[in-house]
């Protein structure tokens, strides 16, 4: 599994997502050299995942190519992918476990009126996307993360600023919360997990959008859009 940060403001969701990739051996995860972008958007919003790429990867590139605007149209698209996926990995044992390993995690707009943008997860077990509600936050890990690291990673998101109550979020909100999000990793770095150094971020905000990664961000700040 890879590191994922979802922050959801109200008014704007951070997406942040570390590079590493896995493969399975002997039915463990075990670190590949190879590093990639997990985050990838549309005219719309943006989307991240977690799980094996032969079924996270083609929904991703769905959501580019077709730029769904709804949540029903996303989750028709994660549908018809874990069922050719299924088709594919028939005669394996594994199969279902590894389309209930897979999560994606994906931003829209909810209306122009309401001025808000919604950070949507993907949930297995009601096969459903549920929305991630303003004020709170949630964590993919790598496998290797000890619940003790869990817990002490949720004591840290508690810094997360939202805003004050009934205003926007401010770019100092998500400057700080960009920072507390690299804290977090650089802690898991600390104790030894599998996080690469560089972490990609995708601001969605009403009325402006913003992607940057962790050295950019480092050396130049998050600047108006």
């Amino acid at each position: 599994m890879t590191f994922i940060a979802t922050v959801s403001m109200g008014d704007c969701v951070i997406l942040a997502a570390d590079r590493a990739t896995f493969y399975v051996g002997a039915g463990i995860s075990i670190p590949s050299a190879h590093m990639e972008r997990k985050i990838a958007g549309n005219r719309h919003g943006y989307i991240t995942a977690a799980g094996f790429v032969e079924l996270i990867r083609p929904v991703k590139e769905r959501f580019v190519a077709e730029a769904p605007g709804s949540l029903e149209t996303v989750m028709r698209i994660i549908a018809d992918e874990q069922e050719r996926f299924r088709r594919r990995n028939y005669l394996k044992a594994v199969v279902e476990s590894r389309v209930k390993s897979c999560s994606w995690i994906l931003t829209l707009p909810v209306s122009l009126e309401e001025k808000s943008i919604l950070a949507a997860v993907y949930d297995y077990a009601s096969d459903g996307l549920l929305a991630l509600a303003k004020g709170h936050s949630i964590f993919n890990y790598p496998s290797d993360v000890a619940e003790h690291e869990k817990r002490h990673v949720e004591s840290m998101a508690a810094e997360f600023s939202f805003g004050w109550r009934g205003e926007g979020s401010s770019l100092q909100d998500i400057r700080h919360n960009l920072s507390l999000i690299l804290a977090i990793a650089g802690y898991l770095r600390g104790r030894g997990r599998c996080l690469t150094s560089q972490i990609d971020f995708a601001v969605h905000a009403v009325g402006w959008r913003k992607e940057v990664d962790s050295g950019l961000f480092l050396e130049k700040g998050l600047s108006s859009c």
